[in-house]
């Protein structure tokens, strides 16, 4: 059986932990973001699709746990692990793998990318090499696994969960990406294909944060 390396966390069924960052706004397509003071932050911007000016926002979100431990009952939970990285889960399903990674998402006009950090599941295969490689200087050189996405993010129409992805792996203590088919027809599919708008990351910071 596949062993966490860290102390057995307790997860909140729900919630979203968020980083603040300060960007750095540039010129594209003859649009301008221009860099504004406001009274609480003395930073922010101003909106090229809205016009209106923002303070200083989050340009990562992050799930605790993946869906299925979220929901699973407490008897599954205290059976299986979750760490900051990585989780275990023995439910009627039989047991699930999951690993914690980032999904980017270019922003347009801005020196910076937004980032959702969401939960894929493996297959036990691959989870175990994942395990063995974890503090192998070269463990990015892995070859790329097949995940399943396991996070249900808000500000899409269509449910996020069970969209197939590609897990990219990197250097210790560097959280691996994952990388959706570019040419699904699902919204964040687009998203990161394409890239979005400082309009879009301050609709999600909206819904999110209020």
């Amino acid at each position: 059986m596949l062993e966490l390396r860290a102390l057995r966390l307790h997860v909140e069924r729900s919630g979203w932990s968020c980083t603040l960052r300060s960007l750095a706004i540039r010129r594209s397509n003859g649009k301008e973001t221009n860099r504004v003071t406001s009274p609480q932050t003395g930073t922010g911007w101003t909106c090229s699709c809205c016009g209106a000016a923002h303070e200083e926002y989050a340009m990562s979100f992050g799930s605790p746990a993946p869906l299925p431990w979220m929901m699973a009952t407490d008897t599954e939970r205290s059976a299986g692990e979750i760490n900051a990285d990585s989780c275990i889960l023995h439910d009627r399903d039989g047991t699930q793998y999951f690993l914690r990674a980032l999904l980017e998402i270019p922003v347009h006009d801005a020196d910076d990318s937004f980032s959702w950090g969401v939960w894929v599941s493996l297959s036990e295969k691959d989870m175990n090499t994942q395990a063995r490689n974890w503090v192998d200087p070269e463990r990015a050189q892995l070859a790329p696994m097949f995940a399943w996405l396991c996070t249900d993010l808000p500000c899409y129409e269509e449910t996020t969960l069970s969209l197939p992805t590609t897990l990219h792996t990197r250097g210790p203590g560097i959280t691996p990406l994952i990388r959706l088919e570019p040419s699904g027809r699902h919204r964040l599919a687009l998203e990161q294909a394409q890239g979005i708008s400082l309009h879009r990351v301050a609709e999600i910071n909206a819904a999110l944060l209020g």
